[in-house]
Parts: C-alpha cells; structure tokens; sequence
C-alpha cells in the first residue's frame, strides 16, 4: 500500500482538530530491527516485533524477497504493513514496522532469540504486555530450500484473572515486486477459496496486463508469455472469524463493511487495486496460564 493512500483515508482536519482535543495523544515510532535471512528462493527481514520488515545496512530494506533482489521487494515498501494486534477485554496492543508499538507494547523490548537449525533458521520474539496479563510469542521458521515462511503466534494468559473478549488481527499489506514496477502499488486480489476451501489464503498477484499485456477484459488471468503469474499469499491453519481485502484500520476491534471478492476455478479476478489484507479472529475467553495458537504461512 501506498504511503499516500493512508494519507487519503484519514479523517477531514475539523475532525483531526476536534478529535485531538478531547483525547491523549498516541505517539508511535517506526521500528526495523531484526534479521535478514536468505535462501535459495527467499530473503526475508525478520523484525524482531514478530512481523516481516527490516532495514539492514547490508541488504537494505527487506520484508519479503521473491525472487531475491530489492527490485522484487513486496512487503517493505511504501508503507510497511506487515502487522498485527490483539484486543482483551479494555486493553490493546499492536505493531507495524512504520507505525512501531502500540497500547501495552509501546514502551516494551522484546526478548529475542535466533536458532541456526539444519535446514534454516528459527527466530523467537517474546514480548509480554506491560499490563502483565499475556505473554505474546512469535516464532518464525525459515526453511532454505523453499519458496514459503512459517509463523506461529502464542498467546498466553500469565495474569491471575481470566481474560474477556480477546480478538487478534493480522495485516499483509503486499505490494507485489513494487521496486520492479516503479512503485506501482496496484495488484490482482482475491480469497482463494474457490479452488482451495480449506487453507484459508489471500492472495495477491501480477500477471502480463500488469506489465501492459494481456487482452481487454482480461485480467487476471494466467498469462502465457514470458512474463509468467507472480502470487504471493498469506493462510492461516485457523479459520478468520472475518476478512477485509481493502484495509481495515487493525487498531482498533472488529472489521465493518469489508471488501470481499474470490479467485475463480480459472485463477481469475476482476479485483485489481492498492489493497492490504485483515484476518480477525474473535478468540472469546483466555484463562489463567491457557495459551491459544495461531498458524500461518507466508
């Protein structure tokens, strides 16, 4: 997504002004510290907040590399929205790498920790709200030889009393070889949940009309040219209780009035825009010392 689309989604400035007045002011900052790793298909930059986006001195800004090269950077560029939050009971917290820390993190480091494993790298991120009541790990599993990233978030309870309410969300804003295109943000969206029921995936993508081939009428479908489909996708082992293609704001609950299409049987969409994907999960009751899981993949 574009920095300039946030820009135009915010409230007129009577209301920013008005607003402002009445409530504290939030200041967030930006956050890119983590670990690049690269493999034979992948390099991603692993921030230690549990999301994708980091600013090396050797490799630049790197998010999500496919294939490896900053021209096909789709994850660390324009705005850096690989992100989550979570909701209990009164209470919030959440991060992006432009946006940084937010609620009961903001003020918080967490703890990390890089394995070096036989087929990869194991990173764990650790932070544990400053309310003391949950514990919020993420563990990340990168394997050389494949075109995919796994993530696996834990949510435990280490207060004494049961938690209400606890909503999670996850952002992925892709911006599909952004660098590559000239920062042109637009992509092909869609669930794909047609051809695959089961896996929970959102998909972005280019294909020839992209690159201004391609027939009338013809989008989103697979190109034969040398210019072949390029997905990128995001699924979760749990089903959402929700879904927005077309940005919902994560920092605050639930998602209203969401933009929902699907990928036909064809591998077709009509759905081409400066989207950015929100999976909700209304996850009720967490009680003392219970942990709940997320899975997903990149």
């Amino acid at each position: 997504m574009s920095k300039s689309r946030i820009y135009r989604k915010v409230l007129p400035a009577f209301f920013i002004i008005v607003i402002l007045a009445v409530l504290p002011i939030r200041v967030a900052y930006t956050q890119y510290e983590g670990n690049v790793f690269s493999g034979t298909y992948l390099r991603v930059g692993l921030n230690d907040y549990g999301v994708l986006g980091v600013l090396s001195e050797e490799e630049g800004d790197v998010g999500f590399q496919y294939p490896i090269g900053y021209e096909f950077e789709s994850l660390a560029t324009g705005w850096w929205g690989d992100g989550w939050s979570i909701f209990y009971g009164e209470n919030e917290a959440g991060f992006s790498p432009d946006d940084g820390p937010w609620g009961t993190i903001e003020e918080i480091s967490p703890v990390v920790r890089v394995d070096a494993v036989k087929d990869g790298y194991i990173k764990t991120c650790i932070l544990t709200t400053s309310d003391e009541q949950l514990q919020l790990t993420f563990k990340f599993r990168f394997i050389n030889d494949k075109k995919y990233l796994i993530l696996v978030m834990f949510i435990k309870n280490i207060g004494s009393t049961t938690i209400q309410n606890l909503e999670v969300k996850k952002i992925v804003d892709w911006d599909v070889w952004c660098p590559y295109l000239g920062y042109e943000y637009d992509n092909f969206w869609g669930m794909d949940n047609i051809r695959r029921p089961n896996m929970n995936l959102a998909v972005a993508f280019l294909n020839s009309s992209a690159f201004g081939g391609g027939e009338d009428g013809d989008f989103g479908i697979e190109s034969t040219d040398m210019l072949k489909p390029v997905y990128m996708g995001f699924a979760s082992r749990e089903k959402p209780t929700d879904y927005d293609l077309d940005w919902d704001d994560y920092q605050y609950r639930g998602i209203y009035a969401p933009y929902k299409v699907s990928i036909s049987y064809k591998g077709t969409t009509s759905a081409y825009f400066d989207g950015c994907l929100v999976y909700q999960w209304l996850l009720g009751t967490l009680k003392p010392g219970e942990t709940k899981v997320l899975h997903f993949v990149y």
